[in-house]
Order: C-alpha cells, then structure tokens, then sequence
C-alpha cells in the first residue's frame, strides 16, 4: 500500500509544480502586460497633455488673430469712408477751381498793372515774380490751395514795401549811359539814388513818370538815408523830396 500511495504522490507534486510555475508565468506575463499598460498610459498622457497645450496656443492666437482681424476690418471701414469723402471733395474742388483760378488771374493781372504804376523800384524782381505766378497757375500738379496762397504772398510782399525801407545797388540810364548807383527806398513815398562817389544823385517824381536828376544837390541827405538804412548810423530827420498828397498840394 505503501508503494502504491508514492507512485500517485510524484505526478501530483509534478503537477503542482506546473500549476505553481503556469501562474508564476502568468504573473510575469500579466506584469509586463501592466508595465506596459502604464507606459502606453503615460505616453498618452503626454500626448494627451501636448494636445492640451497645442490647443490652447491655438486658442489663444485665434483671439489674437480674431481681434486683430476686427482691428483691420474697422481700419477698413474708416478708410473706405475717408476715400469716399476725399471723392467728394475732389468733385466739389471741381466746381471750386471754375470759380477761384479765374479770380486768381484777376488779382495777378491786378497786381502786374499796380507794380507797372507803381514806383520802380526792383522792378525785374518783382515782374518776374508775377510772371511766375501766370505759370504757376497753369500747372496740373499744383494745388488750388498753394495757387492761392502763393498770390497770397505776393500781395502780401507788396504790401510789406510800404511799411519799409530799403537800400540796394543797381544801375541807371544817365546820358544815354547805364552808370551804377546805390538806391535807396522810402516806403512808396520816394526812390533815390546816387552815385558811390556822389557826384550824381536824383529821386523818381510819380507824376511826371520820370527821373529828375540833381546833380550832387542830395548827396549828403541821401547819403545819410543810406547810412540809416545799412544800420550804419542811428535813426535820425533826413530831408528828401517827397511826392504830395495830391497834385492839387
């Protein structure tokens, strides 16, 4: 009996020992099927974390994108506005131009007879000055508003003469000879000149419209005129032949 309970005792023991290493197997196997588990868990959780984060970089640049996008479209909008103002005004120019570069030619005529009646004084300048002002007017790629204020200022440099003085050097026709003189100018009151030696001075009468010459008889009054007017001596009485009020005086 004995011999017979061993000969079912080993098989059992062999069995169980396959039983034990089948689990231990199975433990190892499900062990590594966890591990691997955690790191496909882990690996999407990093996945999971970087989309996260992509998305809300997007997120945040759409705003970005969105709120520069309604910037623009406002920029826009005022613009549009602004062209279509600026046509407008363009088409009212139109009209304005019909009315303002007539008048412009009239005040540069204008203004040309008053410096042809005028004293003459730096006569070349100021001609050449109105004749820029007839080609200025003429050109396409000039404002009306630049026209106008260059007329503007002509007529203000004209109405400046008469509320100064001046002195420069230039020529005049004497016995058919163009000799050089010093000039000197008293608002629109008087225009003398004379000779840098002095032997020859003389003074514009407006109402005979011609040079009347005197000899050296205004040297040292025009002299002293000159000196005032180069600063070179303090204001001071000078005595100079002066148009009347009107003829009748």
């Amino acid at each position: 009996m004995k011999f017979k309970y061993l000969f079912f005792l080993i098989p059992l023991t062999i069995i169980s020992q396959e039983i034990i290493d089948d689990a231990i197997d199975l433990q190892v196997d499900s062990s590594s099927l966890s591990i691997q588990a955690q790191a496909d868990i882990e690996r999407l959780d990093e996945v999971s974390k970087k989309l996260y984060f992509d998305y809300k970089d997007t997120l945040n640049e759409y705003k970005s994108l969105k709120n520069y996008d309604d910037q623009l479209s406002k920029i826009i909008d005022s613009q549009v506005d602004e062209i279509q103002s600026i046509r407008e005004q363009l088409d009212s120019l139109d009209d304005i131009n019909i009315d303002i570069l007539p008048l412009l030619k009239r005040m540069i005529d204008a203004l040309r007879k008053f410096i042809e009646l005028d004293i003459p004084f730096l006569l070349e300048e100021r001609i050449n000055r109105v004749n820029n002002l007839d080609d200025l007017i003429l050109r396409s790629d000039v404002t009306t508003a630049e026209k106008y204020r260059k007329v503007f200022e002509a007529y203000q440099i004209e109405s400046d003469f008469g509320k100064t003085i001046e002195n420069y050097s230039s020529y005049i026709s004497l016995d058919d000879q163009e000799i050089a003189v010093d000039y000197f100018r008293l608002g629109r009151l008087g225009l003398f000149y004379r000779t840098p030696d002095g032997d020859e001075t003389g003074y514009w009468n407006e109402f005979e419209e011609r040079w009347i010459h005197v000899g050296n008889d205004l040297d040292k009054d025009i002299k002293n005129a000159l000196d005032i007017s180069n600063r070179q001596a303090p204001p001071n009485f000078i005595s100079l032949p002066l148009k009347p009020i009107s003829e009748d005086k």
